[in-house]
C-alpha cells in the first residue's frame, strides 16, 4: 500500500468514526420537524430493526456523513432476528423531542385531524348534573355518539336539595387538535377594541353656538319652576329659545286629585342667579366649547 493511499484511509477514517454516533438530538418545534426511519447507521446491519422517530435536520445530517464512510465488507448474517413488531407509528414532536407513537385509526370517534374536528362539551350524563362541570375538549364526532345515545334515554327530574356543589368558575377552553387527539387550551384573549372616537361637531367657530337650556333629561324640566339658564356649546343647529322660568302661583293652589289633606300650596321659586360672565362657543379639535 502506497503512503498516499495509507494517509487517504487515514483521513476517511475520522470521519467514518463519528459517522455512526448519533449527535446530541436537537430540539423539534412541530410534528413537521420529525420523521420516521429504520436508520441504524451507515453500514448495513444483519437484523432489521423497528422504526423511531428522528428530527429530520439530524437524519439528514447523519445521512450525508455515510457518503464518507468506508464499510468493511459485510458479514454472514446467518443468526436468526427478531421480527420487529408490524404496527403503523407517526413520528411526533412532545416537549422538544421527536417520538414515534401507534397512529390512531380515523375511524375511532376520538380521532381528529385539524382544530376544526374539535368542540368544547360540558356533558357529563344523559340525565344531566346538578353542578357546573368544567368544560373538556372532544370531537364532534364523540360529541354526536353521545347525544345519539341520550336520545332514547327517558331521565327523571334530579333532585338537588340536599346536593353540595363546589363553588368554582369554569375556565374558558380552546378546543384544538393535536397528535390526532382534542385537546384544551387557553383561549386567545383579545381585548375588545377601543371605542371609536366621538363625531366631528365642528370644523370652525361659526358651526358652534351657546345654548342656555340645561342638557334634556335635567331634573329642572320637570319641575313647577321650569329651568334656569345653563349655558352650554353645542353645534349651532342645536341651539334653542332660551328656557322659560315660570312664575310661582300666589295663595292656596287647587287640591291635586283626590286627596283630602287640604290644599297644597305652590312651590316656592326663587329668581335664577345672574349669570357670571358672557360665554361665547367655538371649535377646538373638533368639538364645540365654552370660552
Amino acid at each position: 500500500m502506497t503512503p498516499l493511499r495509507l494517509l487517504l484511509l487515514l483521513l476517511l477514517a475520522a470521519p467514518a468514526a463519528r459517522a455512526d454516533v448519533p449527535s446530541p438530538a436537537p430540539r423539534c418545534s412541530s410534528d413537521a420537524d420529525c420523521v420516521l426511519s429504520d436508520f441504524q447507521g451507515c453500514c448495513p446491519q444483519c437484523c432489521p430493526s423497528e422504526q423511531r422517530a428522528w428530527p429530520r435536520a439530524q437524519l439528514e445530517g447523519q445521512q450525508r456523513r455515510c457518503a464518507a464512510v468506508d464499510c468493511a465488507p459485510p458479514e454472514r448474517c446467518d443468526i436468526p432476528c427478531a421480527l420487529p413488531p408490524q404496527r403503523r407509528l407517526v413520528a411526533v414532536c412532545r416537549a422538544g423531542q421527536c417520538l414515534a407513537q401507534a397512529e390512531p385509526s380515523r375511524r375511532d370517534p376520538d380521532f381528529c385531524s385539524a382544530d376544526t374536528d374539535c368542540v368544547s362539551s360540558t356533558f357529563t350524563s344523559c340525565c344531566g348534573s346538578c353542578c357546573p362541570a368544567q368544560p373538556v375538549a372532544v370531537t364532534r364526532a364523540r360529541a354526536q355518539l353521545q347525544q345519539q345515545s341520550c336520545a332514547s334515554r327517558r331521565c327523571a327530574a334530579l333532585d338537588c336539595s340536599r346536593v353540595a356543589c363546589a363553588q368554582f368558575v369554569p375556565t374558558p377552553i380552546r378546543p384544538v387538535c393535536r397528535a390526532n387527539r382534542c385537546v384544551a387550551v387557553a383561549p386567545d384573549l383579545v381585548p375588545p377594541p377601543p371605542p371609536p372616537p366621538p363625531p366631528r361637531e365642528c370644523a370652525a367657530d361659526a358651526e358652534c353656538g351657546v345654548d342656555l337650556n340645561p342638557p334634556p333629561g335635567s331634573a329642572c324640566w320637570a319641575s313647577p319652576c321650569g329651568c334656569c339658564p345653563s349655558p352650554r356649546a353645542v353645534p349651532i343647529e342645536q341651539v334653542r329659545p332660551p328656557p322659560v322660568r315660570r312664575s310661582p302661583s300666589t295663595g292656596q293652589g287647587a287640591p291635586f286629585g283626590l286627596s283630602q289633606g287640604g290644599a297644597q300650596r305652590a312651590p316656592s321659586c326663587g329668581p335664577c342667579p345672574a349669570p357670571s360672565a358672557r360665554f361665547s362657543a367655538g371649535c377646538a379639535a373638533g368639538r364645540c366649547v365654552l370660552r
